[in-house]
């Protein structure tokens, strides 16, 4: 399909035509392949088929050895990398006439990252991520790019493969929260791969806790369905949508789930495919390559007037270098060593998630105009940040909290000598006023005002006293009683030291008072 488009627009010679040779190569990406399959394909297509150019292959390690194959003096042929990202194949004292499309760069994500944790002013993250090769090669060179800059990374690894369970029942998770709340997330390529861990965070409350910032790598867009969405592989998981709402992703420009399928049936118009099984992101690339090359011979051409120019790989290579162009992967710079430099996106995933990120922060490759690559070299290729109202918008929350990971920065020695002492007095009043409560119920009860029998000492019967009686009239049918004084005579009695006189009443029912009497008559 690149060919194609390069003759459609007029950009490889008339004078080139292509035949095309295809071989399988790379165990990573295909089953029952020895690891090193593709350098033996390498081989016999340069003695068997006398091919001009190698493309591929997608696996770093075949690539190196065909690589340095490709660079010695008697075979001196172009190698265009699509998908082989190890850092070591820039090194062009090696692989002097390798050239690569691939947006898979350890070294230039390392940088994004950093460039993502120096716009916040983070100093302190953990790296989490399964073992395997590939995470191993984004860790080391993550490390690389960080530790120089005094940025304190915690590591935590997974087996390959992991469930949501293992990871929140391991200790690790306790240790990572001890440790750091910006926290670095990748399990491959695809964000989908970062599913167990984010539940896994969820289930412990780390995700909606606002200290947390879990920033996911994603590198590929193959799917469609994401796991916060309401049909994800044909099922709704509310828990993943909660987990990953308010999480930031660093992507690659131009592998958006829209260019990939954009780019998907393109290939399938043109070349007749119904539905081919394949990881349409990873092969974007390899468009990209065979375009580069296209332009390469087109310039070589042009310059030196020679149409036997494209055997000279050495001589190629120049042209294949700081060159910018548009591919199917949007912005292809490729910068002085003949490397291309992605552009990143640094996003979040909106609290009502949704497929639309939220972009906050463009990091863009860029060619300096006033940079003359062959004096300056790389130093002409610096990335461009621009910060979107979004980003500005937001209070980032910093790497270590106020109070430290472990509450250790915040004295709360008298926070909780007062909290104790209030505590100790409110229990001390509630214990006096209960103690007085049932001591007043007691006495209530016991009735103190009651006069004993016993304290009742009655004094002879001779002993008297009169007492003036007023009496009112008191009136019936039959007789009539005037007002008068009249006169009576009392017992009397000492009560305690008091005298008093004694009036006997008969007793008709048992005396019992209400609460409320008892209440009138203790006070």
């Amino acid at each position: 399909m690149a060919y194609r488009d390069l003759k459609e627009q007029g950009i490889i010679p008339p004078a080139y035509d292509f035949i095309i040779h295809s071989r399988p190569g790379c165990a990573l990406y295909v089953a029952n392949l020895s690891l090193l399959h593709g350098v033996e394909e390498a081989i016999d297509l340069y003695f068997n088929e006398n091919v001009d150019v190698f493309f591929g292959s997608p696996c770093s390690e075949e690539t190196a050895v065909i690589g340095q194959m490709a660079a010695a003096a008697n075979w001196n042929l172009p190698v265009l990398g699509y998908l082989s990202s190890d850092d070591s194949l820039s090194d062009k004292n090696v692989y002097n006439t390798l050239a690569r499309t691939t947006v898979i760069s350890a070294t230039f994500f390392a940088q994004a990252v950093k460039m993502v944790l120096a716009q916040n002013g983070w100093k302190k993250v953990a790296y989490v991520g399964s073992n395997t090769l590939f995470n191993n090669l984004n860790r080391q060179a993550v490390v690389s790019a960080l530790t120089p800059s005094g940025v304190d990374i915690f590591h935590m690894s997974t087996e390959a493969n992991p469930t949501w369970q293992s990871i929140a029942s391991n200790k690790a998770m306790t240790d990572l929260k001890a440790n750091a709340r910006v926290v670095l997330v990748m399990f491959g390529s695809e964000m989908n791969t970062s599913v167990p861990f984010m539940a896994a965070a969820h289930s412990l409350g780390y995700t909606a806790d606002p200290d947390f910032v879990f920033i996911i790598f994603s590198l590929a867009n193959n799917y469609q369905s994401r796991p916060w969405d309401a049909d994800y592989n044909g099922v709704s998981y509310p828990y993943l949508r909660a987990a990953y709402e308010g999480a930031y992703i660093i992507r690659i420009a131009g592998l958006d789930f829209a260019s990939v399928s954009t780019f998907r049936q393109k290939l399938l118009a043109a070349e007749n495919y119904t539905n081919p099984v394949g990881n349409d992101a990873s092969i974007m690339p390899m468009y990209d390559a065979v375009f580069l090359y296209g332009m390469a011979l087109n310039k070589s051409l042009a310059d030196t007037g020679n149409k036997s120019v494209f055997t000279n790989g050495a001589k190629l290579f120049q042209y294949m270098k700081n060159i910018e162009f548009t591919g199917v992967t949007s912005q292809v710079l490729i910068n002085n060593d003949g490397e291309r430099i992605p552009s990143y996106l640094f996003s979040r995933l909106p609290k009502n998630v949704s497929r639309i990120y939220t972009n906050l922060m463009v990091i863009e490759a860029n060619r300096d105009d006033h940079c003359e690559p062959a004096i300056q070299g790389n130093l002409c290729y610096p990335y461009n940040i621009t910060l979107t109202p979004d980003y500005l918008s937001i209070t980032w929350p910093p790497d270590i909290p106020k109070c430290g990971y472990r509450y250790e920065k915040c004295d709360n020695t008298l926070f909780f000598t007062l909290g104790g002492v209030i505590l100790a007095s409110v229990i001390a009043v509630i214990v006096v006023y209960y103690i007085m409560k049932k001591r007043r119920e007691s006495l209530l009860y016991l009735m103190p005002w009651r006069v004993s029998m016993e304290s009742v000492k009655l004094l002879s019967s001779g002993t008297v006293v009169s007492s003036m009686i007023s009496m009112t009239s008191l009136r019936d049918s039959s007789t009539s009683v005037n007002s008068k004084n009249v006169t009576t005579s009392l017992q009397q009695a000492l009560v305690g030291n008091t005298r008093a006189s004694v009036r006997r009443y008969k007793q008709l029912k048992r005396i019992s008072f209400s609460r409320r009497d008892l209440n009138c008559l203790y006070y």
